[in-house]
C-alpha cells in the first residue's frame, strides 16, 4: 500500500498555515516547560524540564523533518498534522504533572506522535530509500517506547531514571540516523532529498517561538506582581538580553545556514546540524525565561545558586551551540563566543553574593557584547560544509 502524499524530489516546498497552526501547541508546551521549572527551582525539577524539553523538541523536529517529504496539499497529509496536532496538545497538557498523576497521558501523546509520523511516512514513501529509512525508525522508536512505558508504570526516581534513559536512546537514534543491525542506515546526509528553505524556515519559526515565550514569561512576571522602578528595571534588562540573543542568531548563525542551504545540492548536512543546535538553544532559552522571570519578580532577592546557573548557564549552552553549529559550518569559531563563555563564568562567580537584577544584568550584558562583535564583525562569505559531518 502507498499513498499519494509525497514531494517530488526537487520541487519546491514553503511552510504552509497548516503548519503555522501546528506550530501554536508547541507555544504552549514551551509555556508549560517553563513554567514546571519556575514551580520548584531544584536539581530535580531541572532534569524533569530537560528531560520533557527534549522530548517536546524531538517530537516537533521529527514532524517538521517529516512533512518536508509531503506535499503539503494531499488531504492525507493535511489530515496526519491534524491528528499530530492534537497528540501533541495531549503531551503539552500533561507537562505539569507528567511526573506525578498524568504520566500516562505524557506518554500516550508522546508516542502517538512519533509511531503515527513513522507509519504514515512507510507507506507515503513507500518504494524510496526515504521509505526504508523511516522503517528503521519506526523500530527504534518501538524500542524506546517500551522504557516511556516502563517510566510510566514506574513513579519517582525510577520514572526519572527511565525517561531519561528514554531521551538518550531518542536522540542518539537519530544521531546514528537510525542505524539497525543487519539493516544499517536506509539513507545518509547528502542523499536525503531535503527542501533546505523550507526546513530552514522551519527551523527559524520555532525558535522564534521558543524566543517569544520567554518575552510571554517576562510580560506575565511584570504585570502580577506590584509596580516597582527596580521591577521595571528588571524589565527592561531581560527584554535587552532577549533582544541580544535574537541578534546573535539572526545576524550570524541563522544567515550561515541560509547560505549554506542555499548553496548545497541537499541540504541534508545543513538541516541535521541545525536540528541539534536548535535543541541546544530551546533548552537554553527555558532556562533563560525562569531566570528572567525571578528575578523580575523579586529583582532585590539575593541570588541562589539554581538561579545563577539558569542565568548564566543558559546562555552559555545558547552560546555553546552556536559553537556546534559554527565550527562544523564554518570550520571555525568567531572569537566572540569563547570570549562570552569565559565572561559568563567569571561573572557567574562574581554575582553569586548579589542580587536577582544584578545577576541578570551581568548576563544580559554579555550576550549584548556578543551581538556587538556579531554586527562589527561581519562573517565572510561560508565555507560549504562537508557532507557527513556528524
Amino acid at each position: 500500500m502507498r499513498i499519494a502524499a509525497s514531494r517530488a524530489p526537487g520541487t519546491e516546498r514553503v511552510v504552509t498555515p497548516l503548519e503555522l497552526f501546528f506550530d501554536l501547541v508547541y507555544v504552549f508546551a514551551i509555556g508549560q516547560l517553563s513554567h514546571h521549572l519556575l514551580a520548584h527551582v531544584d536539581l530535580r525539577t531541572a532534569a524533569e524540564t530537560a528531560i520533557m524539553t527534549l522530548a517536546v523538541v524531538y517530537a516537533w523536529y521529527m514532524v517538521a523533518w517529516g512533512a518536508n517529504w509531503l506535499d503539503p496539499d494531499r488531504m492525507a497529509v493535511r489530515l496526519v498534522l491534524v491528528g499530530l496536532m492534537f497528540a501533541s496538545l495531549l503531551m503539552s497538557a500533561a507537562i505539569p504533572e507528567a511526573f506525578d498523576g498524568r504520566a500516562w497521558l505524557f506518554v500516550t501523546g508522546y508516542l502517538l506522535i512519533q509511531i503515527g509520523r513513522s507509519l504514515f511516512l512507510i507507506i507515503a514513501l513507500r518504494g524510496r530509500a526515504l521509505g526504508e529509512h523511516f522503517v528503521n525508525d519506526l523500530v527504534w522508536e518501538v524500542l524506546v517506547g517500551g522504557l516511556w512505558i516502563a517510566g510510566a508504570i514506574s513513579d519517582g526516581d525510577a520514572r526519572l531514571a527511565l525517561w531519561g534513559a528514554a531521551v538518550v536512546a531518542t536522540h542518539a537514534g537519530t544521531w546514528a540516523l537510525h542505524w539497525l543491525p543487519g539493516r544499517g542506515r536506509a539513507i545518509d546526509l547528502s542523499h536525503t532529498e531535503i527542501a533546505g528553505g523550507h526546513l530552514v524556515e522551519r527551523f527559524r519559526l520555532f525558535f522564534i517561538i521558543a524566543l517569544g515565550e520567554t518575552v510571554l514569561t517576562m510580560g506575565a512576571a511584570f504585570s502580577d506582581e506590584a509596580f516597582e522602578v527596580e521591577r521595571l528595571l528588571a524589565l527592561a534588562i531581560g527584554f535587552t538580553g532577549t533582544v541580544a540573543l535574537w541578534w546573535c542568531y539572526f545576524h550570524r548563525a541563522e544567515r550561515v545556514g541560509v547560505e549554506l542551504a542555499e548553496r548545497a545540492d541537499d541540504a541534508g548536512a545543513i538541516g541535521w546540524l541545525g536540528t541539534w543546535t536548535l535543541t541546544l538553544m530551546v533548552l537554553a532559552l527555558v532556562g533563560i525565561a525562569v531566570g528572567d522571570e525571578l528575578a523580575i519578580a523579586h529583582p532585590g532577592d539575593d541570588a541562589t545558586l539554581g538561579f545563577t546557573l539558569l542565568t548564566f548557564g543558559g546562555p552559555a549552552l545558547f552560546l555553546l551551540a552556536q559553537v556546534f553549529f559554527l565550527r562544523k559550518t564554518l570550520g571555525h569559531v568567531p572569537r566572540s563566543r569563547p570570549v562570552g563563555l569565559g565572561a559568563l563564568a567569571i561573572l557567574a562567580a562574581a554575582t553569586a553574593p548579589l542580587t536577582l537584577i544584578v545577576g541578570i544584568a551581568a548576563s544580559a550584558a554579555v550576550l549584548v557584547a556578543v551581538a556587538i562583535a556579531d554586527t562589527v564583525d561581519r562573517l565572510g562569505d561560508p565555507r560549504p560544509v562537508r557532507s557527513g559531518s556528524g
